[in-house]
């Protein structure tokens, strides 16, 4: 009886729209999810530091403390969530992170195109929910999953052609600008050099938008775009992780985190260069320059935790795909040397330096391995026919 139902869970899935797609990836989150996190007792801390707190102080004097360190607009668009109670609130966030991480995981499948089957789909989910920074930014509270998914809808955007829709979402990415500041900034000028007017004024309307929101409640110009970043940074940035919180925990100069994002941001705009030049990239390689953008963006970045890795399920996912057009014993090798990399390095790193020591500074080297794996897989993929 076993050995006839078993070949159904290695069988392709047919062609799963988005909204099926989307609707078994929550089923199966909030399975994987409750194993950790009970809706009830959420921690919350992120969000009503970053949100209710000063919402709630903008609905009562119509303005937010100077040394805000984000952008005025963010707390104006979650009022939505800030008039209720913290606990309803609260809850209210968890279920908008849970609804938008399963719509970012169902868009990754369909532009990774993979061959699913109810195996890899379980799997796959099992291990984005089970990810460190994902857990703590649900947790938390965070806008890291908002993120992800502005991600997931840039990539798909692109591929599809959908210009305004791109320029739109790339506006949408400065609600939480940080950690999306490179890839959007390369689109941009992409955009630019190939003329994509559409794609410009679609990101030129959600500025518009977003600054004309934030203009009636701003002590300050410099308060609309996040006032209180320059001291935000300077009292947390041995502590985040980046490039930068690392070299500065071991005491070294500034310059070589200096050289180092220097370095990693050159390498980046040679990657786009053939886009600016008007030349179309495959699919494959689109992805390949996008995933590369965002760790690049995670590790150069002076002030960023470890929630905000969340982003690395998008080269994680493409790394995987490239090990899925392996065979044997390859497949099986790359396969867990990605997995230790993703969940028993992240957390090892975590037990043994964020707890006993504050400091979320050496959770970026699973974001260095990752890369490093990213670029010694890429090329295979041209000769196993791309």
């Amino acid at each position: 009886m076993s050995a006839g139902k078993t070949p159904l869970l290695f069988q392709p899935i047919r062609a799963p729209k988005f909204l099926k797609l989307f609707l078994i990836i929550l089923v199966l989150l909030i399975g994987v999810i409750s194993i950790f996190i009970h809706p009830g007792n959420l921690d919350a801390s992120d969000f009503m530091l970053i949100a209710w707190e000063p919402g709630q102080e903008l609905l009562k004097t119509g303005s937010v403390y100077a040394n805000y360190p984000y952008p005025l607009w963010t707390v104006v668009v979650m009022l939505p969530l800030v008039i209720w109670t913290p606990k309803t609130a609260i809850l209210l966030m968890f279920i908008c992170n849970m609804l938008m991480l399963s719509a970012s995981l169902a868009l990754f499948m369909i532009v990774f195109d993979w061959e699913l089957t109810p195996v890899l789909l379980a799997l796959s989910i099992s291990l984005s929910g089970f990810f460190l920074p994902v857990l703590s930014s649900l947790w938390l509270g965070q806008l890291t999953v908002f993120s992800l998914f502005i991600l997931a809808l840039t990539l798909y955007c692109y591929l599809k052609q959908y210009d305004v829709w791109l320029g739109i979402v790339l506006g949408l990415s400065f609600i939480k600008p940080q950690i999306m500041l490179l890839l959007t900034g390369l689109l941009l000028v992409w955009a630019l050099s190939q003329k994509k007017w559409k794609v410009l004024l679609g990101f030129g309307g959600v500025m518009l938008a977003l600054v004309s929101i934030s203009l009636p409640f701003a002590s300050s110009p410099s308060q609309i775009i996040g006032g209180g970043i320059q001291s935000h940074l300077t009292d947390y940035i041995l502590f985040t992780s980046t490039i930068w919180g690392v070299a500065l925990t071991l005491s070294w100069s500034w310059l070589v985190p200096l050289a180092i994002s220097i370095t990693l941001l050159l390498w980046v705009g040679w990657l786009w260069l053939p886009l600016f030049r008007g030349r179309s990239p495959s699919a494959n390689r689109a992805i390949f320059i996008f995933s590369a953008a965002v760790i690049v963006n995670l590790i150069a970045i002076p002030y960023s935790w470890m929630h905000n890795l969340a982003l690395l399920l998008l080269p994680a996912g493409y790394s995987l795909s490239l090990i899925l057009k392996m065979e044997g014993r390859a497949r099986f090798a790359w396969s867990v040397l990605l997995f230790v990399i993703l969940h028993p390095l992240m957390i090892g790193l975590f037990l043994l330096f964020a707890i006993p020591n504050a400091t979320q500074a050496y959770q970026i080297i699973p974001a260095l391995f990752l890369l490093l794996m990213m670029i010694f897989l890429e090329p295979r993929s041209h000769s196993m026919g791309e």
